[in-house]
C-alpha cells in the first residue's frame, strides 16, 4: 500500500555520515533563482521582447508563497483566468524565489497587483506564453544551520563524483503534509471520493486546518466544516463549497483545484514509483555512472540538460561509449515514470520496475483516468541520477552555506539530504 511508504526514507548513494542540520530556519536561508539561458544557446520565444504580444512577462520575488496558491490570487487581483497565467516551474514554498510568469493581459493592469511579501518586475510582452519546463535550471543559495562534522562535507563530494540520486524531494509529496501520492493513487483507481476525502482529511496535530480536517472526518458535514478551515486554505474551502452544492459531486471537487495541482496529485504516485525503482537499484549497488545492458540511456539537449524525449537502449556494442558519456554527464540512465504509453525498461531496470508495479498493484493502462481525461499520464523518463553544477561551500560561522545550480526538474533537496542525512523529513 502506498499510504504504509514513508516518504524520504530511500537508500544514500555516499556512505561518509552526515552533517544533519536543518534547511529554512528561516525563509532567507533557502534561495532560489531560475537560470533560463545559457551563453551562446537559442533562448525560448517567451523570451524575445514583441510590441504585439499579449502576455506580459514579469519577474516576481516571493517569500513564503507557493507557486500555485501564488497564481491563484493573481488571477483573482488581475480578475482573469488562473490559465492565464504561465510559468516554468513550482518553487519550494519556505524560500525566498525569484521566478519568471506570463501574464495575459494589460501592462497597466499589473499595476494592480499588491500581495505581501512579492516584489514584481515587468520585463517585456511576448506573443508566446511560458509553459512548463521553459527553463534551464535553477540556482541555489542554501545555509545549513545547527550543523556538525562540517569536514564530512569534503568525503562526501569524493564519494558522489558529481552526482546524486535523482529523488523527487519531501516537496513532491507534500514538504508538511505528504499526502499527494496517497491522493493520486486513489484518483489512479478511481476511487474519486476517496481521493477528496483523504485530501480534506488527512492531517497531523501540528499542521494548520487540523481542527477542521478532524471535524470533518467525523461529520463528514461539507457546508459546517468551511468555517473550521483557515481562510488562508484557499483550496480546500473550493472543494467544502462545492461539495456543500452539489452533493456526492467528486469528480466535480478534483475538478475545482488548478489543474495545475491536480496533475501533480497523479504525477506524486508516479514519483513515489520512480523513488522506489531507484531506492532497489541503489540498495543493488548499481554504479551511477554504468549503465547496465537494457537501460535507457538519454542524451543532452541543446541547453545542456536530459533530452526526456529521447532513449537510446544500451547493448554490449555501446555500453563502453555511453558510460562514457554517463561519467562526463553528458548523458543520463533512465527511470520511468509511468503512464498508458510505457513500456518496461529492459534487463535488470525493467525488472526492477515490474517488481514495483506489481508491489502497487497498478498496470500502465491505469493512467487514462477516464472520468478526469485531463488527469490521465502517458509517461515519461527521468534521469536515475543527475549532476550538481558550480559548486561552492562558505561559512557564515560554524553553519555551511552552499551554492550551485541543478538542471529543471531536479530537487535541491535530493542533493542536500545526501550531505546532512538527517532520518527527520521535516529539517529539509
Amino acid at each position: 500500500m502506498v499510504s504504509q511508504h514513508i516518504v524520504g526514507s530511500e537508500s544514500f548513494f555516499s556512505k561518509t555520515s552526515g552533517i544533519g542540520g536543518k534547511l529554512r530556519k528561516k525563509s532567507e536561508d533557502f534561495i532560489v533563482e531560475e537560470v533560463v539561458s545559457i551563453p551562446g544557446r537559442s533562448h525560448w520565444i517567451w523570451m524575445q521582447d514583441s510590441s504585439n504580444g499579449k502576455h506580459q512577462i514579469v519577474k516576481i520575488k516571493a517569500k513564503n508563497w507557493d507557486t500555485h496558491v501564488l497564481v491563484k490570487e493573481l488571477s483573482r487581483k488581475l480578475n482573469i483566468g488562473q490559465k492565464s497565467i504561465g510559468f516554468a516551474g513550482t518553487k519550494d514554498k519556505r524560500a525566498i524565489t525569484n521566478q519568471h510568469f506570463s501574464i495575459k493581459t494589460s501592462v497597466k493592469n499589473l499595476s494592480t497587483i499588491d500581495l505581501e511579501n512579492i516584489e514584481l518586475k515587468f520585463l517585456h510582452s511576448s506573443i508566446k506564453p511560458i509553459r512548463l519546463g521553459n527553463l534551464v535550471g535553477n540556482k541555489f543559495k542554501i545555509k545549513v544551520t545547527n550543523s556538525s562534522n562540517n569536514n564530512h562535507i569534503k568525503n562526501i563530494f569524493s564519494e558522489l563524483k558529481g552526482f546524486f540520486p535523482n529523488y523527487f524531494g519531501v516537496q513532491r509529496f507534500g514538504a508538511v503534509r505528504p499526502i499527494t501520492h496517497i491522493v493520486g493513487e486513489k484518483i489512479v483507481q478511481g476511487d474519486y471520493e476517496g481521493a477528496v476525502l483523504d485530501y480534506l482529511t488527512l492531517s497531523s496535530p501540528n499542521f494548520a486546518g487540523h481542527e477542521g480536517r478532524e471535524y470533518l472526518l467525523e461529520t463528514k458535514d461539507f457546508a459546517k466544516s468551511i468555517e473550521k478551515f483557515p481562510r488562508h486554505m484557499l483550496f480546500e474551502r473550493q472543494l467544502l463549497g462545492h461539495l456543500s452544492r452539489n452533493e456526492g459531486d467528486y469528480t466535480g471537487a478534483i475538478l475545482q483545484l488548478p489543474e495545475s495541482l491536480s496533475k501533480m496529485l497523479v504525477h506524486g504516485y508516479q514519483s513515489l514509483i520512480f523513488n522506489r525503482v531507484l531506492d532497489m537499484r541503489i540498495k543493488e549497488g548499481i554504479d551511477a555512472c554504468l549503465p547496465q545492458i537494457g537501460d535507457y540511456i538519454m542524451p543532452a539537449d541543446g541547453y545542456g540538460g536530459p533530452d526526456q524525449r529521447v532513449t537510446i537502449e544500451v547493448t554490449e556494442r555501446n555500453q563502453s561509449k555511453l558510460s562514457k558519456r554517463c561519467s562526463e554527464g553528458k548523458a543520463w540512465i533512465a527511470g520511468l515514470l509511468p503512464g498508458a504509453n510505457s513500456d518496461f525498461s529492459k534487463g535488470r531496470q525493467g525488472e526492477l520496475e515490474k517488481e514495483v508495479m506489481n508491489d502497487f498493484r497498478v498496470k500502465f493502462k491505469d493512467f487514462i483516468i477516464e472520468d478526469i481525461p485531463e488527469l490521465s499520464s502517458y509517461g515519461m523518463y527521468r534521469p536515475l541520477f543527475q549532476k550538481y553544477n558550480d559548486i561552492k561551500v562558505d561559512f557564515n560561522s560554524d553553519d555551511p552555506v552552499l551554492t550551485f545550480w541543478l538542471h529543471k526538474g531536479t530537487y535541491a533537496t535530493s542533493f542536500l539530504r545526501e550531505i546532512m542525512k538527517s532520518s527527520d523529513v521535516t529539517v529539509y
